[in-house]
């Protein structure tokens, strides 16, 4: 029994054998490295690898480039815009509607510099004919040395006024770059290198407060981290930045260029290699960038008293739909503005001129306690005391003329920042010689004007206080003349037209209390 159990063993194994030497299959061969996996560019239509952070670092894609750098042009909401396959970049980008001195597009790009979309770091990647892909509104770029750098660009029409949507990823070293946002703004206009009140400067909001870096006092790279609303660069009237939809790492800004022809170079680091958002090019009109909210219409500069800037601008803005015309809408509000507070105004010219009335019987109190006032502290106590007790007497407030214009005072100022900074009076003409409200008068006969103006106003005023601050206030009318000569045509033509209405209610004032009481003996 056991003997052909054993016969049958050896039997089996012998058909086994001769089997796979006649049948066997064929010998697989090594199976290749499992490939990267990949995720779609939205509206590119390029994979693009996703690191694994399990393994070493592998060639992200194969090596990528085009051969046609010619310009790619785009076109939006108010906006017009070049994009270059080379370095995969915008060299241009015109804002509808707005024009320099020599009646041409108004351009935004700065030249010479890092372009809006470069990798934060010279290299390659900023040089290198990129791979297009096109589509009605959109175009993609793409990149890649094969050997671990690769960079993925999309730019596309965005869904608001003066807006752009990018999307920018990327691996290796631009991986890590981060993103040129701006780099200063095109400053090519006479007229904005006079009478302007803001240069470029980089603007960011982090954390719900919004910073601006002058470029020239930078010393090195300034580094913001947190939740950033937006970040890119300024001037007065014109903003270039970006919102970003995706997480951000932090913003770096720097100079490029020294000395006063610096300009801010600003960097957004997003997450993982990926930046993406809204570029928002366009002006600062402050309803516009209301609706893109993240504070961006705190860029426009209306000051600590904005909310009524606000306010007379929107009052503006009505008048101007009626008489179609700037300057004639400036002079209709600040007449308007000076009947609302015709009451204030007259309190106050009624209480100087009582003052100007008392000054006789003052002068004598002051004359009777002059020499032993000077060495007795008591004696100057007792002087006072009879002073107040005239003033209460007499039913005078000596402080009656300060009050109404303590309570103006905010109205003066945000009018003041108004029409220093309102885009609405950008080039926009008066009449004859004014041909921009937002640059200074050429020919200089509105501050010689408005410096007339004050000194008629003075004359008229009542006569208080002492004889040396009264010299001393006549020199206010040139200095104010002589720093409005730089100052925008339409804030000289509002402070001239005030001070034509304070003479006219001076005036008035005069006849109103004709019968009030003679100046004391």
């Amino acid at each position: 029994m056991e003997k052909r159990v054993l016969l049958a063993a050896v039997l089996s194994g012998i058909v086994v054998i001769v089997w796979f030497s006649l049948f066997a299959p064929p010998r697989p061969s090594v199976p290749p490295p499992a490939p990267t996996p990949t995720k779609p560019v939205s509206g590119v239509g390029v994979p693009t690898p996703v690191a694994q952070e399990e393994h070493p670092a592998q060639p992200a894609v194969a090596a990528v480039s085009g051969d046609d750098a010619k310009p790619i042009a785009l076109e939006g909401d108010g906006w017009h815009a070049l994009v270059d396959p080379r370095g995969a970049v915008l060299t241009s980008v015109v804002v509808s509607g707005y024009r320099d001195d020599a009646g041409a597009p108004l351009e935004l790009v700065r030249p010479g510099v890092l372009l809006p979309l470069s990798v934060g770091v010279p290299g390659a990647w900023n040089d290198a004919v990129y791979r297009v892909e096109r589509g009605s509104e959109w175009v993609g770029l793409r990149w890649s040395d094969g050997v671990g750098n690769w960079v993925e660009k999309r730019i596309a029409a965005g869904k608001g006024k003066y807006s752009l949507d990018i999307e920018v990823r990327a691996g290796g070293v631009p991986g890590r770059a981060g993103v040129v946002v701006g780099t200063g703004l095109e400053k090519g206009l006479k007229t904005e290198q006079q009478g302007r009140f803001g240069g470029a400067d980089g603007v960011v909001r982090v954390g719900g407060k919004l910073e601006r870096i002058n470029a020239g006092k930078l010393d090195g790279v300034k580094e913001l981290r947190g939740t950033i609303d937006f970040a890119g660069v300024e001037d007065q009237y014109f903003l270039v930045v970006l919102l970003p939809s995706a997480t951000v790492d932090e913003v770096r800004i720097s100079a490029a260029g020294t000395g006063a022809s610096a300009v801010p170079q600003v960097v957004v680091v997003g997450e993982s290699g990926e930046v993406a958002g809204t570029l928002y090019a366009g002006p600062k009109e402050h309803g516009t960038l209301r609706g893109y909210g993240r504070g961006l219409n705190e860029t426009v500069s209306f000051g600590i008293f904005g909310f009524l800037s606000v306010g007379f601008l929107a009052a503006l803005r009505w008048i101007f739909a009626l008489v179609r015309n700037w300057g004639v809408a400036i002079i209709v509000l600040t007449a308007g503005i000076r009947i609302l507070l015709f009451p204030l105004n007259h309190k106050s010219a009624v209480a100087m001129k009582r003052m100007q009335a008392l000054q006789p019987k003052l002068k004598a109190i002051q004359d009777r306690y002059q020499e032993k006032a000077k060495k007795d502290p008591n004696v100057r106590a007792r002087m006072n005391q009879e002073v107040m007790q005239m003033y209460k007497q007499e039913g005078v407030n000596p402080m009656g003329g300060c009050l109404p214009m303590l309570v103006q005072l905010p109205i003066l100022w945000a009018l003041y920042s108004l029409f220093a900074y309102a885009i609405e009076l950008r080039q926009a003409p008066f009449v004859f010689w004014i041909k921009d409200l937002a640059a200074k008068d050429p020919t200089y006969i509105t501050p010689i004007l408005m410096t007339a103006s004050m000194v008629l106003q003075q004359r008229m005023a009542p006569q208080v206080g002492d004889p040396a601050q009264r010299r001393m206030f006549m020199f206010m009318p040139f200095i104010f003349g002589f720093m409005f000569m730089s100052f925008p045509a339409g804030l000289v033509l509002y402070w001239l037209v005030n001070n034509i209405f304070t003479i006219g209610q001076q005036m008035l004032t005069e006849r109103m209390v004709a019968g009030s009481p003679k100046p004391v003996e």
